[in-house]
């Protein structure tokens, strides 16, 4: 009999899974590599992301692991895992995907083989059992592609976020997908500075790993400074965090750093993530102090394109941001959505106050 089951009134509710909060759970370990590697998670979902993500943001945001996972009773084969914290906001208990300011997109972690199996249970009123006493539920960013799997493991109303995401799917022709895509006077504007620049200067648009990859997060760091209020990655605990995403997964291939220099000079440098041929731009700094006339984060977006095309990369995601520079490069725009759940009357004072705060 499996051996996960909870009461609601007077039915006993009986799921296929065990499921259970693990609070010291081992993304690193060979049982999590497998279960993402079956899953449609994100590349924010990659084991050494949330590794690290557990390990330095949530102790510096003061957020407290809730990780629950689902196993086959038999085997313990692990079949899901919701990877979530709880942190005290203004004296309210909120429970939230781990997202944590850093990652782009929530997703649960779910073995897809499986989905048709957890539709026949009633895992929201499981899991809601399992996890205890909260105020609030807050999950979020969820991009659409990922909204039926959340809602396997909690209900409620999902609203569509205020902001978006913005990615391209880049043709087979990079040259005559730029020509479809970019506007005609965009496109002629980055050529005519390239040429310039390159005139002017020995450029160098190079991709980098290791130990070089981790100190261009320290200058994208640097070529941010001021730039940005409450800009993340100035916290010497997100840098570090950053740092070690780089070296660590640079080595492994889902990590992208890419840096543009003029005569061995640097004038910026790019940060992404990838998973099964998206590209997702999370950091970019350049110097605009000394190379601003030319357009230093267009020329890199514009070589990154390029970059990731010829490596067999077939979609750019640019990420969360209603930036207008987006748009030149003919992203489209993609909802994003949250659940924002209140638990008890403390929490339902809780989610007016968000409301009132985000108009």
């Amino acid at each position: 009999m499996p051996e996960t089951s909870v009461k609601k009134t007077d039915e006993l509710i009986v799921s296929h899974f065990n499921i259970q909060i693990e609070n010291k759970f081992d993304f690193q370990s060979s049982d999590f590599h497998d279960l993402f590697e079956k899953s449609n998670a994100t590349a924010f979902q990659k084991p050494v992301w949330l590794h690290e993500l557990y390990q330095k943001i949530a102790p510096n945001r003061n957020a407290h692991p809730v990780i629950i996972t689902g196993r086959l009773p038999e085997k313990q084969e692990l079949v899901f895992v919701l990877p979530m914290t709880i942190r005290r906001v203004n004296g309210v208990q909120l429970l939230e995907s781990a997202d944590l300011g850093v990652s782009d997109y929530s997703a649960p972690i779910v073995d897809k083989n499986m989905v048709d199996l957890m539709k026949e249970d009633h895992l929201p009123t499981i899991i809601d059992k399992v996890i205890g006493k909260y105020d609030i539920l807050r999950l979020k960013p969820i991009r659409e592609q990922t909204l039926s799997l959340w809602s396997l493991f909690f209900s409620g109303e999902y609203e569509k976020l205020n902001f978006s995401s913005h990615e391209m799917q880049i043709g087979s022709s990079f040259k005559e997908w730029r020509e479809e895509t970019y506007n005609s006077k965009f496109r002629k504007e980055i050529d005519r500075i390239s040429r310039k620049f390159n005139r002017e200067a020995q450029l160098k648009f190079e991709s980098l790993t290791g130990t070089e990859a981790a100190n261009a997060i320290e200058d994208i760091q640097k070529l941010r400074a001021g730039r940005f209020e409450g800009d993340p990655i100035q916290q010497d605990f997100v840098l570090s965090f950053y740092r070690k995403i780089a070296k660590t997964g640079s080595n492994h291939g889902f990590v992208h750093v890419h840096k543009l220099s003029a005569d061995g000079e640097l004038v910026g440098a790019l940060f992404g993530l990838s998973r099964d041929g998206t590209h997702h731009g999370i950091l970019m700094g350049a110097d605009y102090d000394r190379f601003g006339k030319y357009s230093p984060t267009m020329l890199m977006v514009d070589a990154l394109l390029k970059n990731w095309h010829e490596n067999g990369g077939t979609i750019a995601d640019f990420n969360i941001g209603d930036e207008p520079f987006k748009r030149r490069f003919g992203t489209k725009s993609v909802n994003l959505y949250q659940l924002c759940r209140p638990k008890n009357p403390i929490g339902w004072l809780a989610k007016k106050a968000l409301e009132l705060k985000e108009r």
